[in-house]
């Protein structure tokens, strides 16, 4: 597996997802596809699916457009099938879904939204965390309270050490911030 990540907007990533054996790939939480196209153009890559985290639209913004040009999948929360544009195929707890030739499960982390999900690739150890995970911080409550958030990240933490976590923004400085507000003395911060 093959991951290119994709600065989109002002904050947001989408992840292309590359088989290493051929052209195939999926994307994850494509909002913006004149940002998005020319990767895949230029990599000569053939799309095949979308995985949504949750129905935000930076996160969902170009799925209509995406699936039209490429004729791809999209997948997303069974929880919120309702409010992601184009979805194909709903998902759930423990859901085991193969895409293209790699093997992933399907976590419900709600807290950020009530449907929230996140995509945990076993064999590569990579987790795909949308708004629920970030670096030094976790996703705004929208749709749920600090003990939904709590038991949402309590599943992550549950994955290896050595996973790799690919979060939906890039808010790092800013939770650094935050925390060092807090925490003034905290030389590890």
């Amino acid at each position: 597996m093959r991951i290119i990540t994709i600065p989109i907007l002002s904050d947001n990533y989408s992840y292309l997802i590359i088989e290493k054996d051929n052209k195939s790939c999926a994307l994850i939480d494509p909002a913006s596809p004149e940002e998005i196209i020319p990767f895949i153009e230029k990599e000569k890559l053939n799309l095949k699916n979308i995985l949504n985290t949750h129905y935000h639209s930076d996160h969902t913004g170009g799925n209509l457009e995406l699936k039209e040009k490429f004729k791809c999948k999209i997948y997303g929360p069974d929880k919120e099938k309702d409010r992601i544009p184009g979805i194909d195929i709903t998902l759930r707890e423990n859901d085991n879904l193969k895409i293209n030739n790699l093997n992933l499960k399907v976590f419900e982390t709600p807290g950020h939204t009530a449907g929230h999900i996140i995509y945990w690739f076993e064999n590569e150890k990579v987790v795909f965390t949308g708004d629920t995970l970030f670096v030094l911080g976790c996703g705004k409550l929208f749709e749920g309270t600090p003990e939904v958030m709590w038991n949402s990240l309590l599943k992550i933490r549950t994955l290896p050490k050595e996973t790799k976590i690919y979060c939906g923004h890039e808010y790092s400085k800013n939770n650094a911030d935050f925390a060092l507000s807090l925490e003034k003395n905290n030389n590890e911060l």
